[in-house]
């Protein structure tokens, strides 16, 4: 009989080391050697035996159970593993068997190599088992749930039952009377074999699943609600996989002191009589979407995110601790600030079991940032426990515990060192990998802000994982933790149709308390149902009571009580603040950079430090940052010294800040020139608007511009109108303290006159060339002039996005003079070019003779994508006929053209097939070329205005029975010195 596949040599694998058949025995404790009568040699084929392979899949769960039990977490994840590879291969040849029964094929006649063959699609020369252990067979994984996992098994025995099929067309036992029996064979192998395999492997799994917590994860996935809190359900799921030793001393210390995180407010400082909930409540545990990541991952580019977001954060963190692929490569979370990147770390280190997992949080703003992965891990256990302890010591005494290392703020690192650590994930794979070797495999997450994802580079093997913001349900169940934690302290319980009038504020944990907070001072600001509190006036009237707030404690008085000038001083700092991130074009600043623009603003820390107080106090920039939770604080640790970074939780409230800060100084600088009489000082004196308005434009960041515009009082166009119009006619560069980045003297007063622009077009109101430059005697020149100086100073994507919020008019002055009108709003197509207005001239045929080459010349040098895109579509003109471009004629209509608008014209309404009056406009104004004495100055331009009166003629005869028998005349008329057969062809 030939030999089969033996079940029992997949289920050795279980037995992790040692030679097979002893393994089998000591795994299995004999059983399988006695069901299978008489031991490891004796071959169970199972498409002879598939009640018999169904039996002793039954005998081998309930080993494995009883086996794993006492196990290590890797070695248990390892071992579940295994059994799964089982139950798939099991599961296929038990299906083969259904097949071929049902198309009457005998088992026998299929020898044990083309049954490995078969099954594992590679030869079966020389070792199976290694072959068996490197076959792709698809595997519960984090990122695979049920559901897919089926669908990828179905794929996998459907390359199986590929690969049968044509095996079994190459056998020799088919003869020819068998040959009907073979295809049906075939046939049902294709049509029954994949989804015999998956329902044949569900069954084996649902046995499994009644002893095996793992087992019943992979099957159904946790029991969860769509706002679920504190990752309940994974802790619940891991202690029911328990080993229930007692952890040592350590890892039980450590155990500790996460656990105790949980009991704490969310919120440190004194919050008056409020309650602030504690963490194991008020953490909801949020939607996130994951995708497999490696070479080519582009996790900072919202495009690649194209999974479905799921609502299962504890199933696919149980899943991915219990499976090997924890330890092969990081975890990369990521979340936009205030997401709780770091308070989901923080609860997974309280609910992870000390029996089987050893924990050990790094926060990485806490730690050298240049130093190696192992020296880091080390000095977060110092800094929790107290105690100096190795890592080999700690990782090789945890007993079967799996390590599971929490690496918090990756961003940080990078951020606020500067240092080049885009290989930070790719060392703690390595560190990974060197564990795993060692013996002590180690699963680790690094957390991460989306905005630093594209600085590193994301190892193979990794899972990518963003963090959602808040949907209906979980802001619902936010809002119950903090009514109930405040019951009785609240003017009413804040509602969700409340807060869910500022979405983008609510769906981030962090915005959503500081909206609660707002709330709970009794201000009805988010409660009206009058118009509307928009995001600038809700923005205005939390920072004003937060700041209010931080005076008050500064001062020891009573929030209502404090002067609205110290509450201005203090808004005024939080500007600077958001201007030193506005200016250097990114989304935080650093303690120096921010020290330097209060600097050189004249703005002091308010509190000085008492004479002999130890310690050198605090810096402006520390002091108002420190009073706000909004802004959040990076940290790291480099070279010994603690360098940190700043930045608001959410970028709007910086673009409000810096558009707030504007509108003020602009009220300030014209209240004091309308209040100058005698004009002694000079009359533009607005230093500190020309300090903010001149490094970076303000459409830099999208809601500065709308934020301002809603504050700007239209009032006040008269005054930046005439600031400008001083701008861009007597520039003055003056010598300013505050320069938070270096910038080109001219390209400083081009952006501060740019700025001034787009205030007064937020007023409402156009800006002419005629109001800016009132004595010049083509103001639309100067202004031509201009623009191309703002253009320079502009980079040019935000130039052309800017471009693009207003609308540009060519018109002329009621003086005769040419003048340009620029207009807010989003501007139309622009309005086809006038020949006039662009050449000075009041009407007639003319000859402009500016220099085409040069012009050429010029294009090609400045290189603008226009000027380059326009130019190509206009080359072939360019080279058969390039006078045509500069020769100008005004039609009986009144408009004015060039010869080679026209002709363009006539070609495309020709071809296009228009209708037969404008084909008839078309070849009237062609018909200039016949009788325009000026195109035959030269030999060149004879044969090329001949050339183009030969093409002509050749549209009229294809183009004449289109055109009414009165116009054909009338263009042949204006043909007639070219021969009164012109236009005609034989047909």
């Amino acid at each position: 009989m030939p030999r089969g596949v033996i079940y029992a040599d997949a289920v050795r694998i279980l037995g992790g080391s040692g030679p097979l058949v002893s393994v089998a025995d000591t795994v299995l404790g004999g059983v399988l050697s006695a069901a299978t009568a008489g031991g490891s040699d004796v071959a169970l084929s199972l498409f002879d035996a598939k009640n018999e392979a169904v039996r002793l899949g039954h005998l081998v769960a309930g080993r494995i159970t009883e086996t794993v039990g006492g196990l290590g977490r890797y070695d248990r994840n390892q071992r579940l593993r295994a059994a799964h590879s089982v139950l798939v291969v099991s599961a296929a040849f038990a299906a083969l068997d259904d097949c071929l029964t049902e198309g009457g094929v005998a088992s026998a006649e299929f020898g044990r190599d083309d049954q490995v063959t078969l099954a594992l699609g590679t030869p079966a020369d020389g070792g199976w088992l290694p072959r068996l252990l490197a076959a792709e067979i698809p595997a519960p994984s984090a990122d695979r749930g049920h559901e897919r996992l089926l669908r990828d098994l179905e794929s996998w025995a459907a390359a199986f039952a590929d690969r049968l099929a044509a095996h079994l067309t190459g056998l020799a036992v088919w003869d020819a009377a068998d040959d009907r029996a073979r295809r049906a064979v075939t046939t049902l192998l294709a049509s029954e074999l994949p989804t015999g395999t998956v329902r044949r492997y569900e069954e084996s799994l649902r046995r499994l699943a009644a002893e095996l917590p793992e087992v019943d994860l992979w099957l159904r996935g946790l029991e969860f609600r769509a706002a679920a809190r504190g990752l309940e359900s994974l802790e619940a799921a891991l202690l029911r996989a328990t080993s229930h030793r007692d952890p040592r001393r350590q890892r039980a210390q450590l155990a500790a002191a996460y656990r105790a995180v949980l009991d704490r407010p969310i919120l440190g400082g004194d919050v008056g009589d409020l309650v602030m909930p504690a963490l194991r409540d008020a953490y909801v545990d949020p939607r996130f979407r994951v995708r497999a990541a490696g070479t080519g991952a582009r996790p900072a580019d919202e495009s690649w995110w194209d999974e479905v977001p799921r609502d299962d954060l504890g199933t696919f963190l149980a899943t991915h601790l219990t499976s090997p692929e924890a330890a092969d490569a990081p975890l990369f979370l990521l979340g936009q600030p205030g997401a709780g990147k770091s308070s989901l770390t923080r609860v997974l280190a309280a609910r992870l079991p000390a029996a089987d997992f050893l924990v050990v949080r790094v926060a990485l703003r806490e730690v050298q940032a240049d130093a190696e992965v192992q020296d880091q891990i080390e000095a977060a256990v110092r800094a929790t426990i107290g105690e100096t302890v190795s890592w080999p010591a700690l990782a090789g005494d945890a007993d079967g515990a799996m390590p599971v290392v929490l690496l918090d703020g990756l961003d940080e690192l990078l951020q606020v060192t500067g240092v080049q650590r885009s290989d930070y994930l790719a060392r703690v794979a390595a560190f990974q990998q060197r564990e795993a070797v060692l013996g002590r495999p180690v699963a680790v997450v690094v957390t991460s802000r989306m905005a630093v994802a594209d600085r590193v580079r994301v190892p193979a093997g990794s899972l990518a994982v963003r963090l959602e913001p808040f949907d209906d349900a979980r802001v619902d169940r936010w809002l119950d933790v903090w009514n109930a934690a405040n019951r009785g302290r609240l003017p009413a319980p804040l509602t969700p149709e409340v807060v869910g009038r500022f979405p983008d504020l609510a769906a981030q944990p962090l915005l959503l308390l500081m909206l609660a907070l707002y709330d709970a001072t009794g201000h009805d600001a988010l409660r009206r149902d009058d118009a509307a509190v928009d995001s600038g006036r809700l923005y205005e009237r939390l920072l004003r009571e937060f700041a209010a707030r931080e005076v008050g404690r500064l001062h020891r008085v009573a929030t209502q009580d404090v002067p609205p000038d110290l509450v201005e001083a203090e808004l005024l700092r939080l500007s600077v603040v958001a201007f030193a991130m506005f200016h250097r074009l990114r989304l935080w600043v650093t303690t120096a950079e921010l020290d330097a623009d209060l600097a050189g603003l004249g703005l002091r820390p308010l509190a000085e430090p008492a004479p002999g107080a130890f310690g050198a106090g605090v810096t402006a920039g520390q002091e108002v940052v420190g009073r706000f939770f909004f802004i959040q604080r990076a940290q790291a640790i480099q070279d010994g010294q603690t360098l940190r970074t700043y930045e608001f939780l959410h970028a709007t409230f910086g673009e409000y800040l810096v558009a707030r800060l504007v509108v003020e100084a602009v009220r300030d600088a014209a209240a004091r020139a309308r209040a100058r009489t005698l004009r002694l000082g000079p009359a533009d004196d607005d230093e500190l608007l020309q300090s903010l308005l001149g490094y970076t434009v303000l459409t830099r960041r999208s809601s500065v511009l709308p934020f301002a515009r809603s504050l700007l009082d239209p009032s006040l166009r008269p005054w930046l109108v005439s600031r400008l119009s001083a701008a861009v006619t007597r520039p003055r560069y003056a010598e300013l303290r505050y320069s938070p980045v270096d910038k080109r003297a001219d390209y400083w007063m081009s952006t501060y006159s740019f700025n001034l622009l787009l205030l007064a077009l937020a007023c409402g109101e156009p800006v002419r060339a005629s109001e800016l430059f009132v004595h010049a005697k083509d103001p639309a020149s100067w202004l031509r002039d201009m623009a191309m100086q703002w253009q320079a100073a502009v980079p040019s994507g935000i130039w052309l996005e800017t471009i693009e919020t207003m609308s540009v008019t060519r018109t002329w002055a009621a003086d005769g003079r040419r003048d340009i009108v620029i207009a807010p709003g989003r501007g139309e197509p622009a309005e086809p070019v006038d020949p006039l207005w662009t050449h000075r001239r009041p009407s007639g045929v003319f000859a402009d003779h500016f220099a085409l080459a040069p012009a050429l010349t010029s294009m090609n040098l400045t290189g603008a994508m226009s000027d380059d895109a326009l130019r190509h579509a206009i080359e072939p003109l360019l080279a058969r006929a390039p006078h045509l471009v500069s020769r100008f004629v005004t039609h009986d209509d009144g408009s004015t053209e060039s010869i080679a608008h026209s002709l363009v014209n006539l070609l495309l309404t020709s071809m296009l097939e228009e209708s037969p009056a404008a084909l008839a406009r078309a070849y009237h104004k062609a018909a200039v070329l016949a009788n325009a004495p000026w195109l035959y100055h030269g030999s060149d331009e004879r044969a090329s205005a001949n050339a183009v009166i030969a093409l002509i003629r050749r549209l009229l005869a294809r183009d004449r029975n289109r055109l009414p028998k009165h116009e054909v005349d009338s263009i042949m008329k204006s043909f007639a010195r070219f021969g009164p057969d012109w236009g005609r062809s034989s047909r």
